[in-house]
Protein backbone atom coordinates (compact mmCIF):
# COMPACT_ATOMS: atom_id res chain seq x y z
CA UNK A 1 0.00 0.00 0.00
CA UNK A 2 1.55 3.53 -1.27
CA UNK A 3 1.57 6.08 1.36
CA UNK A 4 0.81 9.25 -0.10
CA UNK A 5 2.51 12.36 1.74
CA UNK A 6 -0.12 15.81 0.74
CA UNK A 7 1.86 18.94 1.85
CA UNK A 8 -0.54 21.62 3.67
CA UNK A 9 1.30 24.44 1.53
CA UNK A 10 1.31 22.68 -1.68
CA UNK A 11 -1.91 19.90 -1.58
CA UNK A 12 -1.85 19.36 -5.23
CA UNK A 13 1.74 20.21 -6.12
CA UNK A 14 2.49 16.89 -7.49
CA UNK A 15 -0.74 16.61 -9.94
CA UNK A 16 0.16 20.15 -11.67
CA UNK A 17 -2.15 21.80 -9.46
CA UNK A 18 -1.30 25.21 -7.54
CA UNK A 19 -2.38 27.81 -5.36
CA UNK A 20 -5.03 30.20 -6.05
CA UNK A 21 -3.72 33.72 -5.43
CA UNK A 22 -6.07 35.66 -3.04
CA UNK A 23 -6.38 38.75 -6.21
CA UNK A 24 -7.37 35.31 -8.69
CA UNK A 25 -10.77 34.47 -6.41
CA UNK A 26 -13.38 37.09 -6.87
CA UNK A 27 -16.78 38.16 -5.20
CA UNK A 28 -18.89 35.27 -7.29
CA UNK A 29 -16.13 33.18 -6.61
CA UNK A 30 -16.24 33.13 -2.90
CA UNK A 31 -20.20 33.62 -2.99
CA UNK A 32 -20.33 30.14 -4.88
CA UNK A 33 -17.78 28.79 -2.40
CA UNK A 34 -19.74 29.88 0.38
CA UNK A 35 -22.95 28.60 -1.05
CA UNK A 36 -21.42 25.29 -1.51
CA UNK A 37 -20.25 24.80 1.17
CA UNK A 38 -23.21 25.57 3.69
CA UNK A 39 -25.46 23.99 0.85
CA UNK A 40 -23.54 21.01 -0.95
CA UNK A 41 -27.03 19.38 -2.39
CA UNK A 42 -28.35 22.51 -4.21
CA UNK A 43 -26.84 21.85 -7.43
CA UNK A 44 -25.52 23.77 -10.47
CA UNK A 45 -28.44 25.32 -10.72
CA UNK A 46 -29.54 26.42 -7.94
CA UNK A 47 -26.12 27.89 -7.44
CA UNK A 48 -26.70 29.69 -10.52
CA UNK A 49 -30.15 31.02 -9.67
CA UNK A 50 -29.20 32.43 -6.10
CA UNK A 51 -26.16 33.94 -7.66
CA UNK A 52 -27.98 35.39 -10.70
CA UNK A 53 -25.37 34.05 -13.44
CA UNK A 54 -25.91 31.69 -16.07
CA UNK A 55 -25.23 27.97 -15.09
CA UNK A 56 -22.04 27.95 -17.42
CA UNK A 57 -20.34 30.10 -15.62
CA UNK A 58 -21.22 28.31 -12.23
CA UNK A 59 -20.18 25.52 -13.91
CA UNK A 60 -16.98 26.65 -15.00
CA UNK A 61 -16.17 28.38 -12.04
CA UNK A 62 -16.41 24.70 -9.56
CA UNK A 63 -14.47 23.43 -12.80
CA UNK A 64 -11.33 25.87 -11.94
CA UNK A 65 -11.95 25.13 -8.15
CA UNK A 66 -11.49 20.82 -8.65
CA UNK A 67 -8.15 21.89 -10.98
CA UNK A 68 -6.89 24.77 -8.94
CA UNK A 69 -7.05 22.35 -5.63
CA UNK A 70 -9.40 24.48 -4.02
CA UNK A 71 -12.60 21.97 -4.00
CA UNK A 72 -10.74 18.46 -3.60
CA UNK A 73 -13.83 16.39 -2.96
CA UNK A 74 -17.41 16.10 -2.87
CA UNK A 75 -17.54 13.26 -0.42
CA UNK A 76 -20.03 13.35 2.49
CA UNK A 77 -18.86 14.28 5.93
CA UNK A 78 -19.47 11.75 8.44
CA UNK A 79 -19.66 11.31 11.64
CA UNK A 80 -17.55 8.57 13.47
CA UNK A 81 -19.35 8.52 16.40
CA UNK A 82 -22.76 7.76 14.57
CA UNK A 83 -21.15 4.83 13.18
CA UNK A 84 -20.34 3.72 16.81
CA UNK A 85 -17.23 5.71 17.43
CA UNK A 86 -17.64 8.26 19.80
CA UNK A 87 -14.39 8.19 21.17
CA UNK A 88 -11.55 10.56 19.77
CA UNK A 89 -8.38 11.20 20.88
CA UNK A 90 -5.21 12.72 19.26
CA UNK A 91 -2.12 10.50 18.97
CA UNK A 92 1.30 12.51 19.20
CA UNK A 93 4.41 10.02 17.89
CA UNK A 94 8.20 10.47 18.08
CA UNK A 95 9.76 8.05 15.70
CA UNK A 96 12.40 7.12 14.36
CA UNK A 97 13.21 9.41 11.32
CA UNK A 98 14.43 6.89 8.93
CA UNK A 99 11.12 4.63 9.20
CA UNK A 100 8.57 7.74 8.20
CA UNK A 101 7.42 5.97 5.21
CA UNK A 102 7.14 2.23 6.69
CA UNK A 103 5.55 3.47 10.20
CA UNK A 104 2.76 5.94 8.04
CA UNK A 105 2.03 2.77 5.99
CA UNK A 106 1.21 0.24 8.67
CA UNK A 107 -0.71 3.33 10.51
CA UNK A 108 -2.65 3.46 7.60
CA UNK A 109 -3.45 -0.65 7.74
CA UNK A 110 -5.39 0.35 11.12
CA UNK A 111 -9.14 1.43 10.30
CA UNK A 112 -9.23 3.46 13.47
CA UNK A 113 -6.74 6.25 12.35
CA UNK A 114 -8.93 8.49 10.30
CA UNK A 115 -5.79 11.04 9.56
CA UNK A 116 -2.11 11.46 10.29
CA UNK A 117 -0.04 14.79 9.71
CA UNK A 118 4.03 14.78 10.19
CA UNK A 119 4.06 18.04 12.23
CA UNK A 120 6.84 20.18 13.46
CA UNK A 121 7.31 20.56 17.38
CA UNK A 122 6.67 17.65 20.20
CA UNK A 123 6.77 14.56 18.28
CA UNK A 124 6.71 13.61 15.12
CA UNK A 125 3.46 12.65 13.99
CA UNK A 126 -0.43 13.12 15.09
CA UNK A 127 -2.59 11.21 14.29
CA UNK A 128 -6.59 11.13 14.10
CA UNK A 129 -8.18 8.45 15.80
CA UNK A 130 -11.12 7.09 16.84
CA UNK A 131 -12.59 3.82 19.18
CA UNK A 132 -15.64 2.91 20.66
CA UNK A 133 -14.70 2.88 24.41
CA UNK A 134 -11.45 3.34 26.69
CA UNK A 135 -11.43 -0.80 25.96
CA UNK A 136 -11.16 -0.35 21.93
CA UNK A 137 -8.70 2.70 22.16
CA UNK A 138 -6.41 0.48 23.81
CA UNK A 139 -6.66 -1.95 21.87
CA UNK A 140 -5.88 0.42 18.77
CA UNK A 141 -3.16 2.22 20.98
CA UNK A 142 -1.56 -1.10 20.87
CA UNK A 143 -1.78 -1.54 17.25
CA UNK A 144 -0.19 1.57 16.75
CA UNK A 145 2.83 1.43 19.25
CA UNK A 146 3.34 -2.15 17.20
CA UNK A 147 4.09 0.02 14.17
CA UNK A 148 7.78 -0.48 13.22
CA UNK A 149 9.71 3.18 13.86
CA UNK A 150 7.14 4.16 16.64
CA UNK A 151 9.61 4.81 19.91
CA UNK A 152 6.72 7.32 22.19
CA UNK A 153 3.52 7.45 22.14
CA UNK A 154 1.39 10.65 23.94
CA UNK A 155 -2.19 10.59 23.90
CA UNK A 156 -5.27 13.15 24.43
CA UNK A 157 -8.74 12.43 24.28
CA UNK A 158 -11.40 15.13 23.12
CA UNK A 159 -13.91 15.38 25.87
CA UNK A 160 -16.05 17.80 23.37
CA UNK A 161 -15.57 19.34 20.48
CA UNK A 162 -16.28 22.98 20.67
CA UNK A 163 -15.71 24.12 17.25
CA UNK A 164 -16.35 21.88 14.73
CA UNK A 165 -13.92 21.68 11.54
CA UNK A 166 -15.04 25.21 9.55
CA UNK A 167 -13.85 27.14 6.28
CA UNK A 168 -16.82 29.64 5.79
CA UNK A 169 -15.23 31.91 8.13
CA UNK A 170 -11.78 31.59 6.49
CA UNK A 171 -14.04 32.40 3.04
CA UNK A 172 -15.57 35.45 4.28
CA UNK A 173 -12.35 36.74 5.41
CA UNK A 174 -10.93 36.25 1.85
CA UNK A 175 -13.94 38.41 0.70
CA UNK A 176 -13.50 41.05 2.71
CA UNK A 177 -9.92 41.52 1.99
CA UNK A 178 -10.95 40.84 -2.02
CA UNK A 179 -10.88 43.30 -4.44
Amino acid sequence: MAVIFQSIAEPLAAKGVCRVADDQLDKLDLDLLKLLVEEPKAGVREYARRLNVARGTVQSRLDKFARVGVVTSYRPQMQPSALGYPLLAFVHLHIAQSMMNDTCAQLETIPEVLEVNSVAGEGDLLCRVVARDHDDFETVLQAIIACKGVLRTRSEMVLSRRIMPRIVPLLEKTRAGAP
